[in-house]
């Protein structure tokens, strides 16, 4: 998660780094999502698997973890606009609730509709996956897949290529990998005895090699497509749970990164909320700081706000409600 977040707000830097390969990594920020929602799949299935798992306590808990602090970012943010006229009572209202992203409004803050909606779904798939085994993971992820391809095909048929959907589409694109990171949660949680042999560990390099040369020829030669009907978010389907293993071979092995990286995990959230705004903030100061100094700053100010948030959500909310803040 830590890897994910720093990844997400690379991707938002508002000007390049002149650095080709951090700035191609760049480019490719947004797959910090698919990592997001690919461990989050993987961490809920651990969750209700335990057996004092209790429903009201899984859905009091995330509630908590999450809509508080949403709710603060909002409100600090409609303070700071000074704008209080009925329109925008209505936004905040549309916004606080996550109803506007699902009518159509766009709204930075999309990914915690997304991935609210994501939770109070999965008690239901996991009740229908203990009833019917793996054929229901693989059923979730087909229908979110022939979501992305209606999608797609409705956006260059019958709308000239232009998405009439606006930020929902990056929900819709990422169904299928929230419930695959479920799948995989399943085998380590079940002991399935997936062993990572040299065949597997071989099989799955290339695929992920091979979905990204796919991304990278998708950019370069149908970037207006890309844009509009979700199609590049589909080669993470295979990058993601390929990225994340290696990814957590590499942690094993160096510790000192993993304690630093755990703790900006730790913070993933809080990062969300606030640099999607202060990274909005600088395009108000770009011309009057050079490009290092306008992405340091931002990375800067992101940390600090935070960790502020962290601490108030800790000293504050937590204490209120009785909730052990969890990444």
């Amino acid at each position: 998660m830590g890897f994910a977040i720093l990844w997400v707000m690379l991707f938002h830097l508002p000007v390049p780094t002149d650095f080709t390969s951090l700035d191609f990594i760049k480019s490719l920020g947004y797959g910090g999502v698919d990592v997001f929602l690919f461990l989050s799949g993987f961490g809920l299935y651990f969750s209700m698997s335990r057996k004092n798992f209790i429903l009201k306590k899984y859905y009091k808990s995330r509630f908590f973890r999450i809509v508080p602090e949403f709710w603060f970012v909002l409100c600090i943010v409609f303070l700071i606009q000074m704008n209080f006229s009925l329109k925008s009572f209505y936004s905040l209202v549309c916004r606080a609730t996550t109803l506007g992203y699902w009518i159509g409004h766009q709204d930075e803050l999309w990914f915690i509709s997304c991935i609210l909606f994501l939770y109070a779904i999965f008690p239901m798939y996991f009740s229908l996956f203990k009833k019917h085994g793996t054929k229901v993971a693989f059923l979730f992820i087909g229908a979110g897949l022939s979501l992305i391809l209606v999608y797609a095909l409705t956006c260059i048929y019958s709308y000239g290529n232009k998405n009439f959907g606006g930020f929902i589409i990056l929900t819709y694109a990422r169904i299928p990998i929230f419930f695959v990171g479920a799948i995989f949660g399943h085998w380590a949680k079940d002991g399935c005895n997936v062993e990572l042999t040299n065949k597997l560990k071989i099989i799955g390099l290339s695929s992920a090699i091979v979905a990204l040369i796919v991304l990278t020829c998708f950019k370069n030669f149908m970037h207006s497509f890309l844009q509009t009907c979700s199609l590049a978010y589909l080669p993470y389907i295979i990058i993601t749970p390929v990225l994340s293993i290696l990814l957590a071979m590499f942690f094993e092995k160096w510790k000192v990164l993993d304690k630093l990286f755990t703790i900006i995990g730790l913070l993933s959230l809080e990062l969300y909320l606030c640099h999607v705004y202060i990274y909005k903030l600088f395009f108000v100061f770009i011309d009057y700081l050079d490009k290092d100094s306008a992405n340091l700053l931002i990375m800067i100010f992101s940390f600090f706000a935070a960790y502020a948030l962290y601490f108030v959500n800790r000293k504050i909310f937590t204490r209120r409600t009785n909730i052990r803040i969890r990444p």
